[in-house]
């Protein structure tokens, strides 16, 4: 496998960053701004703007995108806070209820044909899927309810802390692996991305299920790239999601 920088459409495989937070949710971005900051840089073709438990950003995407003819593909997203920590959900066409039990949540994603990814799993910095929660998952005995990915390369500082973690215990499930993101500033979109034998989000689908998806780094964006005052406008805008993860995670533990 080439590097994320040499590889094109030459030789085969798209890139997509499929879990990406605008304006609906906690994102300082509007849907139209990523949009057209996405066609500008030319390098994707396939995003999913997947808002905490709310889908209008996505469908919202989904129709400007067609309207305007952007050169990629919008997949419907959500990130739907569960009972034990957040899930991503992928090709949805309806809302999925939050605040369940995640085998629940699981089940409910995939009765609609959708795709259930487990994004910055163990994290400590955010409400995040523990390993006993995905064991708990993986070894289900209903059928709708299994892990179609894990996120192995989250862009964000959660993710940097995670993703050592999320690697080593997919050597042991060898779940696809996903890369994004999770942008909640614009310049953050494509940090990291899922690369996918093809190039249209039907493809991206194809490649998840079958295990065929790379996680890799985007170019890195610092603090510093995106500015003091917009982090801090934007943990108020989402109640302080760092030191409500560290809480939750700390109760969960002790509670053990």
């Amino acid at each position: 496998m080439k590097p994320l920088e040499q590889l094109g459409r030459d030789d085969g495989y798209g890139a997509a960053d499929v879990h990406i937070h605008s304006t609906v949710s906690d994102g300082m971005a509007s849907v139209s701004d990523i949009l057209e900051y996405v066609a500008r840089k030319g390098e994707l073709d396939v995003i999913a703007i997947a808002d905490h438990d709310d889908i209008k950003g996505a469908y919202e995407a989904r129709e400007l995108a067609a309207r305007r003819k952007y050169p990629f593909e919008v997949v419907i997203g959500m990130e739907i806070n569960t009972l034990e920590g957040h899930l991503l959900a992928l090709y949805l066409e309806s809302p999925v209820p939050s605040h369940q039990p995640v085998v629940e949540t699981v089940a409910a994603i995939h009765e609609q044909g959708g795709l259930c990814i487990a994004p910055h799993p163990m994290s400590m910095l955010s409400e995040s899927l523990s390993h006993r929660d995905i064991q708990r998952v993986i070894e289900s005995s209903n059928l709708k309810v299994y892990l179609d990915g894990i996120e192995t390369i989250n862009g964000t500082i959660v993710g940097r802390i995670s993703n050592r973690r999320a690697k080593k215990i997919n050597r042991i499930y060898n779940l696809a692996e996903t890369g994004s993101s999770d942008a909640h500033f614009l310049i953050s979109v494509g940090t990291a991305v899922t690369l996918f034998p093809g190039h249209t989000a039907e493809d991206l689908r194809r490649g998840i299920l079958e295990g065929t998806t790379v996680a890799r780094n985007g170019k890195g964006v610092s603090y510093f790239d995106i500015g003091l005052w917009q982090i801090i406008r934007q943990q108020r805008k989402s109640g302080g999601f760092f030191v409500r993860g560290m809480l939750k995670n700390l109760t969960r533990r002790v509670s053990r």
